[in-house]
């Protein structure tokens, strides 16, 4: 081999390693990946609990008390207690401007085959039993006369009397915010009074005192 042809052999084998090395710099560069992808997590947290409102004893029995004076006004007057009767509010989602109360309706009182005794007739005097009344905004109704009861002097428990008897959305009990009585039960009674004319006929009569319960 000559000089020439030599020259021309090294020069290509010279060519053939910078190929080389070129193939090599291209492979390192493609395994260098940085790559990035997102994943969404979700969750649904759901309300639990309940604003619920509680009735054990589903029953009142009125028995006669008339004094001397109420015989002399021309009435009978028949008592008795409405007790048993609690709210509890155990929800872990309570509105911030959040508010409850419980209020009645009552229909007539009638026995079969007599004259109706108007419901006008019924009063009552809500009161709390547990917690202390007052605690955690929560207030009884205002005490409420029958047509023909004599108005008792002073206030009741919930402020000062009305007159003219139970009428439909009469408060039992009320609160003012959801938020402060959150986590509590709330026991309520009241005392029932039915006055009516001493003349009423005589017979077992029944009346349906509806209770309902509204919040947010």
């Amino acid at each position: 081999m000559n000089a020439r042809a030599r020259k021309q052999w090294i020069a290509g084998g010279a060519l053939s390693a910078m190929l080389l090395g070129t193939i090599a710099m291209a492979s390192s560069a493609a395994a260098d990946v940085n790559q990035d992808e997102d994943v969404q997590i979700q969750v649904s947290v759901t309300p639990v609990g309940a604003l619920t409102l509680t009735v054990n004893n589903p029953s009142v029995t009125l028995n006669e008390s008339t004094s001397d004076d109420i015989w002399a006004a021309g009435n009978r007057e028949f008592t008795g207690v409405l007790d048993g009767v609690s709210v509890s509010d155990d929800r872990n989602d309570v509105p911030a401007d959040g508010s409850w109360s419980v209020s009645g309706q009552v229909s007539n009182f009638v026995a079969a085959g007599l004259p109706e005794i108007d419901s006008t007739k019924l009063g009552w005097v809500p009161e709390l039993t547990t917690p202390i009344p007052g605690d955690f905004n929560v207030t009884p109704g205002a005490p409420i006369a029958g047509d023909l009861q004599e108005t008792p002097a002073g206030e009741g428990p919930g402020g000062e009397w009305l007159e003219g008897g139970i009428q439909t959305g009469d408060l039992l009990v009320s609160n003012g915010s959801s938020v402060e009585s959150n986590g509590q039960s709330f026991g309520v009674k009241a005392g029932l009074n039915l006055t009516v004319p001493k003349n009423t006929p005589s017979g077992a009569y029944a009346s349906t005192l509806t209770l309902t319960l509204m919040g947010s």
